[in-house]
């Protein structure tokens, strides 16, 4: 199958699994201290800044979700942490995980103080598996 090629080839990946027809589980991204900005810094940054969500089937390539309005979620609401860390966080609708495949998906974060936008994973592809969800017996 070529989707499974594809995956193969890129050996640096994430996966998130959620079944056909659901809007849950919520899709949570943590972002990751990398050292461009101190902590404080971006935490300013990414406070004043507009998120996006895309995702597009991997074999095709066409876009089922073009730049949707995403969140930021304080981690603390997840897990009890101390530090204010966070999510970049997306709901899909029952629409967006109508058929079952692969998918590739991408957060945008576009900064408002004009200072760039950044595309979120970074160093990894964000596979989406929608998965049948049918029992066989």
């Amino acid at each position: 199958m070529v989707t499974d090629e594809i995956i193969k080839k890129n050996k640096k990946r994430m996966d998130f699994h959620i079944n056909k027809n659901s809007t849950l589980p919520v899709l949570n991204l943590e972002l990751v201290k990398d050292g461009r900005y101190t902590y404080r810094e971006f935490n300013d940054k990414i406070q004043n800044a507009n998120i996006y969500f895309t995702m597009a089937n991997l074999e095709t390539g066409t876009k089922v979700i073009g730049k949707k309005a995403a969140t930021l979620t304080l981690k603390t609401q997840y897990n009890g942490c101390e530090d204010e860390e966070y999510y970049l966080t997306y709901q899909f609708s029952k629409k967006e995980t109508s058929k079952p495949g692969t998918y590739v998906g991408t957060f945008i974060v576009e900064f408002l103080d004009g200072t760039g936008t950044l595309i979120v994973p970074i160093r990894e592809e964000l596979y989406i598996q929608v998965l049948d969800g049918s029992i066989k017996r």
